[in-house]
């Protein structure tokens, strides 16, 4: 029979072993994961290598690392594993009741610990895992099946993604209450130009808003440092120069000003996203749809009520 005509598979146990230990970074807890003894996954691991002649691996003293090809498997292992997950919650399913876990990825938790709150009281059965980073990190993140919904700071016009609108948020300059400027409410935009000024990474959505309203009227200030988000006020507090912030996640801090931009505002928006070949996994459906609730909610307010939200 020709080669190309045979049936092609891989060892189900064997790749399960891989993904778990790919997942955890550790053969240690990839075996408490999987309920089975840590030899157990060593050796199915080391048939996979074997049988393929690949290494997907790199051991060292200080722990696992994947390798190009074991990172390139993972993420069809994700793929994998997912659709085994959701064929799971159908054979799980009971009524309105869902249980497993559902990770969530955020620009930051105060986009998402009101939905967070409402999907608790509604299924307790479900353990949710946070984790945060820049827009471009979650979103990556949300493509590679390390979580499962997700909450970002733009629309990435990825037909891959269904995406649902949460919010507008001003964007905010904050100074140290030492700052010449702590004792305003405002400043105008083109103060901030030769102003030292603290950044987030390349990857906010919170600092690309505020680089295309300076590039669009020619403010150029002086970017003294580049850090990420929970080391941006401790730096605008010790003096090193001023912050951006959304408005929405600014908290009140005795070190420190917030000052609005009087013209010329920027603006960043939130999203909440998944991966549309996922969005039956019941978890997801769930949550989607308690924000589409939420958002549809948010539209129906009258105008005096969307302004204190």
């Amino acid at each position: 029979m020709n080669g190309l005509n045979k049936l092609h598979f891989v060892n189900f146990s064997q790749l399960r072993s891989f993904y778990a230990v790919g997942r955890e970074l550790s053969f240690t807890k990839a075996a408490e994961l999987l309920c089975i003894g840590q030899p157990t996954v060593t050796t199915q691991v080391r048939a996979l290598e074997e049988m393929y002649d690949v290494q997907l691996f790199l051991r060292s003293p200080r722990g696992l690392k994947l390798t190009d090809a074991g990172e390139a498997l993972l993420t069809v292992a994700r793929q994998i594993f997912s659709l085994e997950e959701q064929a799971v919650g159908i054979l799980r399913a009971q009524g309105s009741q869902i249980s497993g876990k559902l990770h969530v990825g955020t620009v930051g938790p105060f986009f998402v610990m009101e939905l967070l709150s409402a999907f608790n009281a509604k299924y307790p059965l479900m353990q949710v895992l946070l984790e945060s980073g820049n827009s471009d990190l979650v979103y990556n993140k949300l493509l590679n099946y390390e979580v499962d919904v997700a909450i970002i700071g733009r629309d990435y016009d990825d037909p891959r993604l269904d995406l649902i609108q949460l919010g507008r948020h001003e964007v905010i300059v904050f100074v140290s209450r030492n700052h010449p400027w702590g004792g305003r409410q405002q400043i105008d935009l083109e103060e901030l130009d030769g102003q030292r000024m603290i950044f987030r990474e390349p990857g906010s959505m919170t600092r690309k808003a505020l680089e295309e309203v300076l590039a669009r009227n020619k403010v150029r200030p002086n970017v003294v440092m580049e850090i990420p988000r929970d080391g941006v006020r401790e730096a605008v507090a010790a003096g090193l120069g001023a912050g951006i912030v959304s408005r929405t996640e600014f908290l009140p801090d005795e070190r420190l000003t917030p000052l609005t931009i009087a013209d010329h505002k920027p603006f960043t928006e939130s999203y909440a996203a998944c991966l549309k070949q996922r969005q039956d996994l019941r978890p997801i459906d769930a949550f989607m749809k308690l924000v589409r609730a939420s958002s549809a909610e948010r539209t129906d307010q009258p105008a005096s009520e969307k302004a204190v939200a």
